[in-house]
C-alpha cells in the first residue's frame, strides 16, 4: 500500500469508527444514518426515530444519555401533564362528545330523559342532525376527491415550477397510491361534522429486512462500503483490524433491503388524544399524547427488539394490568367490557396497558429554553425518551365549527341544530299520540243496556236493551292543534338556513319541478356556501398542514435518491428538490352546484371563445389539450389519455414531425410537377416560334435573325453570321467544282 492509499485508508477507518461509535449511542441503534424508523405494533401507536439534521447538531437524548435528575425532571413534567389532559378530557372533551354521538343517532335513551311524558306514549325521534350531517358529507368529500391531485403546490417562481410539479407528484403517489386517501378523508371529514373534533395522525413508516455480511477490505474497498452505507443500502455494525500493519479491515455490515418507506395518514378516534388546552393551537401545547390500550405481550417483543427499556418494572407498576377502556370507546362498542375478561388468560402477556406516547416541552438540562422531547411510558415508568426534532406533535384535529381562541370548542353543530331536532321530536310525538287516540278513542258503555262479551269480543251483532245510541256514548275526537305544523315547518327552514342542506340541492322537493333552471341554480348556489366554508375550513385548518407535515417527513426520511414511479416512468428523487417554500392550494369551489356550470362554462370556452383566441395566435395546441382534459375530467372521465394526445408528450412530437415531413414530401412533389409542366409548356412554345421562323427565316435580316435565335436561347452575333456566310460560299465553291459545274455559282456565261 503506498503513502497516498494508506492516507485515504485511514481518513476512511476514522470516518467509520467515528460514525460507528455515533450509531452504538443513538436511541435505536439499528435505525441507518439519515433514516427514521416507524414501526406498527399492531396497536396504531408507532416509535419513530427521528435522524440529525445534516446542518445542526441536535442533541440525541435517551434513557442511557440523559443523567437521572435530568430524566426525574422530565417525568414530573410528563406526569404534570398527563394529570391536566386527562382530567381536561374527562371534564370536557368526552361528555361533549358522547352527548354528539348520541344526538346524530337520535339516541331513544336520551329523549327519554328530554320528554319521560312523552315516551311513555310514544318513542319517535326526528333524525334531522343525522340527514343533514349525511347530505352535508358527500359534497364535503367531493372537493378533495373530485379531482387527480388533492393539493395543488405552485412556485413562488417560473424557476421553481418544475420542482413544484415534483414534489406534487410525490406527495400525489404518497397520499393516493401509498394511503387510502378517500376512507381516510371522508372519516376525517365524518369525525368532524358529527362530534366537531375529527382526529387524525401522521407518521412515517419504514418496512426494511437486514442480511448480515461480512468482507476482508483494503483502502479501496472501505471506501465504496463508505459510500454504500451513506446512500443507505449498508449499515457497518463492526470493525476489526485484520493485520498488525493495519493494511486490512474486517468489516462486518448489514445489507439493507428497503420493503417499504412511506408515509401514513392515520385517522384517531378523540378518545386516544390528550393534550392541555392552555393554547389556541394544539402544536403550541406543552403536552400532546396518544392513549392507547396494549397487551403485556407488545411491549415485551418491543423490549427484545431494543426499542423499549423498563418494561418489567412497567409490567408490574404500570395499573397492574387493570387498564380499561373510556366511556367514549364504550360508547362506540358496547360489547367492549363484556370480552376483556375471556381474552385475558392471568399473565401479563395477555393483560391490557395504558401505554402513552407523549409529546411535550420541559427544559430538562435547566438552559432555560424549553426542549421538545417524546416520551413513552406505562404508568409512572418511562419506557424510552428522545428528542423531537419536528419540535410539534403529529397530531390533526378539524373542527368545523371553528374556534379560533381554543383548541376543543365546547359547541358542535349538534348542539346548533339540538333545539329544533327537539322541537320537531315533541310536535310529532304529540301528532301521533292524537291520531292514534281518534283512531281507537274512548267509549262510554251502560254495562246494564250492552252485552259486553260480544261487544268486547269484536262481533258483527251486538245485542242491547232499548236505543243503542242510548248505551254507548262516543266522545268528541281530541283536537291537534293547527299551529303544530307550523312549528314544524319552521323548524325545517331553521334547519336548512344553518346547515345549508335544503331539500332542493338534496332533490327532494316536487316544487322544484315548477320553477327555472335560473331560480334552482342561484339556490343550490346560495347552499353550497356554508359547504365551501366546512370545506374551506378543513383545507386551511388541517389538510394543508397535513401536507407540509408530509413535506418535512419526506425531507427527514426519504432515501436520498430513492426511486418512484411517476408520471408513468421511475425517477429518482432528491431531497433538495423537496422544499416548503411553495405556495399550496387545495380548491374548494366544487360544490354540488357548481360542477354543471363549470362544465358548461368550459364547452362556452371551447365553443365560442378559443377559435377566436387562436386566429389572433393567443391559443395553440397545448391550449386545447388543457381545456378539453379539464373538460373531461369536469365531467367524470379521468382516464383522458384514452381520448387526448399531450402536445407534449413524444408520441405527439413524434406524429408532428412525420406529418411535416409527408407535408413537406407533398410541396416538394407539387413543386416538381409545376416546374416540369412550366418547362414542358416552354418548350412547345419554342419549338411552335422555332417552326414558324423556320418557314421565313432566311427572308428575315440579319438583326431579325439574330434577334429571334436570342429569344429562343441560342445566342449569337452578326460577324458569326458573316462567318456562317463566307463558310456556306466557300462550302458551295468546293461542291460546284467538285460536281463539274464551273462558273453555275456566280449565275453567268
Amino acid at each position: 500500500m503506498n503513502q497516498n492509499d494508506a492516507a485515504q485508508f485511514d481518513a476512511a477507518q476514522n470516518a467509520l469508527q467515528q460514525q460507528a461509535r455515533m450509531q452504538q449511542a443513538a436511541a435505536f441503534s439499528m435505525a441507518p444514518q439519515g433514516v427514521g424508523l416507524s414501526v406498527n405494533n399492531g396497536y396504531g401507536l408507532h416509535d419513530i426515530v427521528y435522524p440529525v439534521p445534516q446542518d445542526e447538531e441536535a442533541e440525541d437524548i435517551s434513557l442511557d444519555t440523559l443523567s437521572q435528575e435530568e430524566i426525574d425532571k422530565i417525568m414530573r413534567a410528563y406526569k404534570n401533564g398527563k394529570q391536566a389532559a386527562d382530567n381536561y378530557y374527562r371534564a370536557t372533551v368526552e361528555p361533549k362528545i358522547i352527548r354528539r354521538l348520541k344526538l346524530y343517532r337520535a339516541d331513544k335513551e336520551l329523549y327519554k330523559k328530554k320528554f319521560p311524558s312523552l315516551s311513555e306514549l310514544n318513542n319517535w325521534v326526528s333524525k334531522d342532525i343525522k340527514t343533514t350531517i349525511d347530505w352535508i358529507l358527500p359534497n364535503l368529500i367531493e372537493v378533495f376527491s373530485a379531482n387527480d391531485s388533492p393539493v395543488d403546490i405552485v412556485g413562488q417562481s417560473v424557476e421553481d415550477d418544475d420542482n413544484a410539479k415534483l414534489l406534487q407528484e410525490v406527495i400525489n403517489y404518497f397520499v393516493m397510491k401509498k394511503n387510502n386517501f378517500f376512507t381516510f378523508i371522508a372519516t376525517l371529514a365524518k369525525d368532524g361534522l358529527v362530534t366537531n373534533f375529527g382526529c387524525a395522525k401522521v407518521y412515517w413508516n419504514r418496512d426494511e429486512t437486514r442480511k448480515p455480511m461480512q468482507v476482508l477490505a483494503d483502502a479501496q474497498m472501505m471506501q465504496m462500503l463508505a459510500i454504500e452505507q451513506q446512500q443507505g443500502r449498508i449499515e457497518i455494525t463492526d470493525l476489526k483490524q485484520a493485520d498488525p500493519q493495519g493494511d486490512f479491515l474486517i468489516v462486518s455490515f448489514d445489507v439493507i433491503a428497503v420493503k417499504s418507506n412511506t408515509p401514513v395518514l392515520e385517522n384517531m378516534s378523540p378518545s386516544e388524544l390528550r393534550f392541555t388546552h392552555e393554547t389556541r393551537d394544539l402544536h403550541d401545547a406543552k403536552f400532546v399524547a396518544q392513549r392507547k390500550i396494549v397487551k403485556g405481550d407488545y411491549l415485551k417483543r418491543k423490549e427484545i427488539e431494543g426499542v423499549y427499556s423498563n418494561i418489567d418494572k412497567a409490567l408490574s407498576q404500570g395499573d397492574n394490568g387493570s387498564a380499561r377502556w373510556t366511556t367514549l370507546d364504550i360508547e362506540h362498542d358496547k360489547e367492549l367490557t363484556n370480552i376483556n375478561d375471556f381474552l385475558s388468560d392471568g399473565d401479563t402477556a395477555s393483560r391490557e396497558y395504558e401505554l402513552y406516547e407523549a409529546y411535550l416541552k420541559v427544559d430538562y438540562n435547566n438552559d432555560g429554553i424549553m426542549e421538545h422531547v417524546i416520551v413513552h411510558a406505562v404508568g409512572d415508568t418511562p419506557l424510552k425518551i428522545q428528542t423531537n426534532t419536528f419540535e410539534m406533535p403529529p397530531f390533526f384535529v378539524f373542527s368545523p365549527e371553528y374556534e379560533p381562541y381554543s383548541i376543543f370548542n365546547e359547541t358542535g353543530f349538534a348542539e346548533e341544530w339540538e333545539q329544533l331536532q327537539d322541537l320537531k321530536t315533541a310536535l310529532v310525538r304529540q301528532i301521533i299520540i292524537a291520531t292514534a287516540k281518534n283512531c281507537r278513542g274512548q267509549k262510554f258503555v251502560n254495562e246494564q243496556a250492552v252485552d259486553m262479551d260480544a261487544m268486547m269480543d269484536g262481533e258483527e251483532f251486538v245485542p242491547t236493551e232499548g236505543d243503542p245510541s242510548a248505551a254507548i256514548l262516543f266522545p268528541p275526537s281530541v283536537p291537534t292543534d293547527p299551529n303544530a305544523m307550523t312549528l314544524i315547518q319552521y323548524a325545517q327552514n331553521e334547519l336548512e338556513s344553518q346547515s345549508g342542506s335544503t331539500r332542493y340541492n338534496q332533490g327532494l322537493d316536487s316544487n322544484s319541478l315548477n320553477m327555472t333552471a335560473t331560480g334552482i341554480s342561484a339556490i343550490m348556489g346560495a347552499a353550497d356556501k356554508k359547504i365551501k366554508l366546512i370545506a374551506r375550513f378543513l383545507a386551511e385548518t388541517t389538510w394543508i398542514p397535513i401536507v407540509k407535515f408530509l413535506i418535512l417527513l419526506c425531507q427527514k426520511f426519504l432515501d436520498d435518491g430513492q426511486v418512484i414511479r411517476l408520471l408513468n416512468q421511475d425517477i429518482a428523487i432528491r431531497r433538495d428538490q423537496l422544499n416548503l417554500d411553495y405556495d399550496l392550494v387545495v380548491n374548494v369551489g366544487q360544490g354540488a352546484g357548481t360542477k354543471e356550470a363549470e362544465i358548461q362554462y368550459l364547452m362556452v370556452l371551447i365553443q365560442q371563445l378559443y377559435p377566436t383566441l387562436q386566429q389572433v395566435g393567443i391559443v395553440n395546441a397545448s391550449s386545447w389539450y388543457k381545456v378539453t382534459k379539464e373538460l373531461l375530467e369536469r365531467m367524470g372521465i379521468r382516464s383522458t389519455a384514452k381520448f387526448l394526445l399531450d402536445p407534449e408528450s413524444p408520441e405527439f412530437q413524434q406524429m408532428q414531425a412525420q406529418a411535416a415531413q409527408a407535408q413537406q414530401a407533398a410541396e416538394q412533389k407539387q413543386d416538381a410537377l409545376a416546374q416540369a409542366q412550366l418547362q414542358l409548356k416552354e418548350q412547345d412554345i419554342k419549338a411552335k416560334q422555332l417552326a414558324k421562323l423556320s418557314a421565313r427565316f432566311s427572308e428575315l435580316p440579319i438583326d431579325a435573325q439574330i434577334q429571334a435565335l436570342q429569344q429562343l436561347g441560342i445566342t449569337t452575333t452578326p460577324q458569326s453570321f458573316a462567318n456562317k456566310a463566307i463558310e456556306d460560299t466557300q462550302k458551295a465553291i468546293v461542291e460546284h467544282y467538285t460536281s463539274g459545274a464551273g462558273g453555275a455559282i456566280y449565275g453567268g456565261k
